[in-house]
């Protein structure tokens, strides 16, 4: 009996084993590794195959192996692998292995092993777009992933890449190869990477290959540009292309934006509800301007935002009679509706396609292709002035259209076809914010303040998101938090005039502060600034390299009135002081005025978003010089008697 549940048992490993997948990427032993390639690394692509078949106009094969040699916990999330599949893109197969540090197969897996899930979530309500998430868990650093999959793609406007590592990964071999079996078109960019492909041509039509070896890591500094910016990768984009019977060509921009215009030129006729509508809001309405801004409003209260990616609604959009009926829509039907109104009332308006995202790498201007996550609008009055409309915000005003959108070369969509423009982009004088507090304190330190602020550009648009969408306890929650003091109490506060004007918005409160004030037996310790002290810092770094990526350049300025208790004199005073660079200037002066009540002065100004390496000590010294003067202290002493 025990000899056969041994034979048994053998049987059963030698089963498991027969089961393991074989992958060739003609790699013989994961186990040694060149030191050259630590360096570091947090993982290393041992060996990279990986395959672009464009079959035909429709229908593209795409094939990756590829072995990563796993060190430490900061890469383990490679060891996930997150295929996205739908309509117009299937998985074939999908198989892996785990590999210890010595080189011994732990486990295979195959794609029953995946898990499955809709990315229907979040703000996304509709989507045939599914994942399938697998797992290579291992918890004994260094190990090995190999894995090998394949996907057939039959709408070609979304190509994938060619990224041969990420950030802290170096690479020992990566090949990529790219085959246009039709001579179709097929184009490829290089960028970050300077090797030139070898061509050929076969039976099998043109290809295209590219072959890096003994790359070291890549890091990125703190706050330094995307990995976009930085690691090399080749786009690839369609010559001509075919998705769900809708043939276009992407070789041109006005070819690319033609082929979006004719998506969606029939989706916007409105229904004679909606007309009806429209026509009361602007009756007795004679500028354009203000028809653009009640039309405008008009959208944001009425309809919400939410993604729809079904088939090629991920790129046609909704029809406007959808969004009038249903009061909702992703940007694309958004921005079509409201086209779909200003154009009704004779006003014209024409969408706008752009790569949304703050500090993230722009549009390629000199590679037409599919680059775009978003759409807003531009509006051309008759006089030429243009208003910008962001679609999917409930609370920008118009010519608001964030941060992630501004300053960013996108293409405009007319019936001509599309044409490569730059967004408007805030200078530092249109970031702007005005403080205003007043300090009443009494000889135990209690204090109460009164404060006026008032924001504009890019800083409204935060203290729009901050305050809009949220309760009135909430609010409060908020307003308490900035005052940054253990016990408060506000005892009055006004944020009805928040989005009163789209130029600005505005708050008052009035609160008491009773830890805000330092006391000893004699003395008061009054903070200066405690309200909005300057706390962003950077690290010290005197071989920087890349550039220093801020949100944005902004100007603030606060006027502090502190009115002091009688019978206390002041023991000591901040200093003024003023610090000017080419990147930003600070300012603050200390008054005594006649009648006892002291003045506080301060203007900050961050005059640019982006500072090159070769500045990062200035602005280093910069921060911490504002920081210091920002924690000045005023001491008040009893006076004798």
């Amino acid at each position: 009996m025990r000899k056969n549940i041994i034979i048994l048992i053998g049987a059963l490993i030698l089963s498991c084993s027969s089961g393991k997948n074989t992958i060739d990427l003609g790699y013989e032993d994961y186990s040694k590794n060149n030191p050259l390639l630590l360096l570091g690394a947090n993982s290393t692509i041992r060996a990279s195959d990986i395959t672009l078949d464009v079959v035909d106009p429709s229908k593209a094969i795409y094939t990756v192996k590829k072995a990563v040699t796993i060190y430490d916990k900061e890469d383990k999330d490679l060891a996930t692998v997150v295929l996205d599949y739908g309509e117009f893109k299937t998985i074939n197969y999908l198989k892996a292995n785990i590999i210890s540090k010595n080189g011994q197969v732990v486990r295979s897996y195959s794609i029953k092993d995946a898990q499955d899930y809709s990315t229907a979530w979040g703000s996304t309500f509709l989507s045939d777009v599914r994942l399938k998430i697998l797992e290579l868990p291992y918890s004994t650093f260094p190990y090995t992933i190999e894995v090998e999959y394949q996907q057939t793609y039959t709408g070609l406007l979304n190509l994938p890449d060619w990224r041969p590592q990420v950030l802290g990964q170096s690479v020992e071999s990566a090949r990529f190869t790219l085959i246009d079996r039709q001579n179709s078109g097929v184009r490829f960019y290089n960028k970050n990477i300077d090797i030139e492909p070898t061509e050929s041509t076969t039976v099998n039509g043109k290809s295209y290959s590219w072959n890096i070896a003994m790359k070291l890591p890549v890091k990125k500094e703190p706050y330094g540009p995307s990995s976009s910016d930085l690691l090399p990768h080749i786009l690839v984009a369609p010559g001509t292309f075919e998705m769900d019977n809708s043939k276009g060509n992407a070789s041109t921009w006005k070819n690319f934006g033609l082929w979006y215009y004719e998506l969606g030129k029939d989706t916007r006729e409105l229904p004679d509800e909606a007309k009806a509508e429209i026509n009361t809001l602007i009756a007795g309405v004679d500028t354009e301007e203000e028809k653009v801004k009640i039309l405008f409003d008009y959208l944001q209260q009425k309809s919400r935002y939410v993604s729809i990616q079904l088939g090629i609604g991920g790129w046609k959009p909704f029809s406007a009679e959808y969004v009038f009926n249903n009061s909702y829509g992703d940007c694309k039907a958004l921005t079509n509706y409201m086209q779909a109104a200003l154009e009704f009332v004779g006003i014209n308006a024409e969408s706008v396609l752009i790569k949304n995202g703050t500090n993230e790498a722009g549009m390629e201007v000199d590679f037409p292709s599919n680059q775009f996550n978003h759409v807003i609008i531009r509006v051309t009055l008759e006089n030429g002035e243009e208003i910008w409309l962001e679609c999917t915000s409930k609370y920008l005003p118009p010519n608001h259209i964030g941060s992630g959108n501004a300053g960013k070369y996108a293409l405009l969509i007319t019936e001509r076809g599309g044409e490569v423009i730059k967004t408007p982009e805030n200078v530092f004088e249109d970031n702007k914010t005005e403080r205003y507090w007043q300090f009443v304190i009494n000889e135990l330190g209690v204090t109460e303040v009164n404060g006026r602020i008032k924001s504009e550009g890019i800083l409204q648009d935060d203290l729009l998101y901050q305050i809009l969408p949220v309760s009135e306890k909430e609010r409060l929650d908020w307003l308490q938090e900035t005052f940054e003091v253990d016990d408060s109490n506000v005892l009055e506060y006004d944020f009805s005039k928040i989005s009163e004007n789209d130029d600005y918005a505005s708050y008052s409160f009035k609160a008491q502060l009773k830890n805000y004030v330092q006391t000893s037996s004699k003395r008061l310790y009054i903070p200066v600034n405690k309200m909005n002290r300057w706390r962003f810092s950077i690290s010290e770094d005197e071989k920087r390299q890349q550039p220093l990526l801020l949100p944005y350049a902004f100007v603030e300025s606060d006027s502090i009135i502190i009115e002091t208790p009688v019978g206390f004199s002041i023991e000591a005073a901040p200093k003024d002081v003023e610090y000017k660079h080419s990147f930003g200037e600070f300012k603050a002066t200390f008054e005594v005025k006649s009648d006892g009540e002291i003045v506080y002065k301060r203007y900050f100004a961050l005059q640019e978003k982006t500072i090159e390496a070769e500045k990062y000590e200035g602005i280093q010294d910069f921060f911490q010089k504002v920081r210091a003067a920002d924690n000045q202290q005023l001491v008040l002493v009893k006076k004798e008697g």
